[in-house]
């Protein structure tokens, strides 16, 4: 028996929305820093070493933004981990990515005055009819040389762009600046805190 051509686009229209309601949106961000950046970020003279929430990499959200809005999944991880290097690459003038847990004997041997672990606490995503705003929370711990807390502070990273889907690449592009946006803060904070000497225990 053949299928007429009204019930066939009937059948493929309802497919169509069944992928969509499924599956919704995947969005991966660019994972790269704006030349903004890098014109309000100078590199400091400085030695740090960074170390990463292992939870960080595989981290994702699925907060849609509304209640009428497509599904989302917001690959976080994928994007803020080189986004983070990259930032603390420009920040200062020596920079050392641990993936191990580090240890007071590690900071000593490779004379690491100052390390910084970053863990993640919140993901915003508001989407409504006149734009979207996307944002990313953190946690920052900084520690000396012996694994003393010298600091610890939340930054948050926001890109709140209206007609963002028109005008500006997309959620994708949005996404982006959010995370650019947290990890300079971070970075500006702590130049900041070594330069005044704010952090117990700092060095010129």
């Amino acid at each position: 028996m053949k299928m007429s051509h009204a019930l066939r686009v009937m059948i493929l229209a309802f497919v169509c929305s069944g992928c969509a309601t499924l599956f919704g949106w995947d969005i991966h961000a660019p994972a790269v820093l704006s030349q903004r950046f890098y014109e309000r970020v100078q590199p400091a003279p400085q030695r740090i070493a960074l170390y990463l929430d292992p939870s960080l990499p595989e981290l994702i959200s699925k907060n849609k933004g509304g209640r009428f809005a497509d599904p989302q999944t917001y690959h976080i991880g994928e994007a803020y981990v080189p986004i983070l290097i990259e930032g603390f690459q420009r920040g200062f003038g020596e920079f050392i990515l641990i993936e191990d847990e580090p240890t007071q004997e590690m900071l000593v041997r490779y004379a690491i005055p100052y390390l910084i672990y970053i863990r993640p606490k919140a993901f915003e995503n508001d989407v409504t009819m006149k734009g979207q705003t996307v944002s990313f929370e953190t946690e920052t711990l900084a520690f000396d040389t012996h694994l003393a807390l010298l600091d610890r502070f939340r930054t948050s990273g926001k890109s709140d762009s209206k007609k963002v889907f028109a005008k500006r690449g997309g959620p994708q592009v949005n996404f982006n600046a959010a995370l650019e946006n947290n990890t300079e803060s971070i970075v500006l904070y702590i130049q900041d805190a070594i330069r005044t000497q704010r952090w117990a225990g700092s060095k010129p």
